[in-house]
């Protein structure tokens, strides 16, 4: 399975729990006609997170790596890999039309797409002498409280590792 290289978080604490989130990545051609000038076509890079249906444009290929992921450790996905490909068809077409002004309706090819399982780390912390869950995001270097995030607390309960 593709995924991140998970890097230090610079954190003095013991990791609880690492579990891995579902994205696919998506790389598309998108030929249209600008306003002013001649028919452009841009190379898009999406990321579709498949437990919220979410998709975001990213500004480059992510590096990767290809390791074993325990399926227990991965949260449950909702969406399949071809309602993301649809999403993001969709997603850039109205980004076009919309965003960029598009002249006429693009033209949207796909060019290739993978899953990717983005790591996610678990610390317990001490917050006003009570221990709180923290979340590290390895690719963005991001900690963040594990109750600001519903899936994935809701996950951990289903795992015995919060209540």
């Amino acid at each position: 399975m593709k995924t991140i290289p998970i890097r230090d978080s610079g954190a003095d604490y013991t990791r609880e729990l690492l579990l891995y989130y579902p994205y696919l990545f998506s790389k598309w051609n998108v030929e249209y006609k600008p306003f002013i000038g001649r028919k452009k076509i841009d190379l898009r890079f999406l990321m579709t997170n498949l437990v919220k249906g979410e998709t975001s444009l990213i500004d480059q290929r992510l590096e990767t790596e290809e390791t074993y992921i325990d399926p227990g450790i991965i949260l449950p996905a909702k969406w399949t890999e071809n309602h993301a490909l649809e999403e993001g068809h969709e997603f850039l077409r109205r980004h076009y039309i919309h965003k960029i002004r598009s002249w006429s309706f693009p033209e949207i090819t796909q060019v290739e797409s993978f899953l990717i399982y983005l790591p996610y780390e678990i610390y317990r912390e001490e917050v006003k002498k009570k221990p709180q869950l923290v979340l590290y995001e390895s690719i963005s270097e991001q900690i963040d409280r594990v109750d600001r995030y519903p899936e994935i607390e809701n996950f951990l309960k289903s795992r015995g590792v919060c209540s």
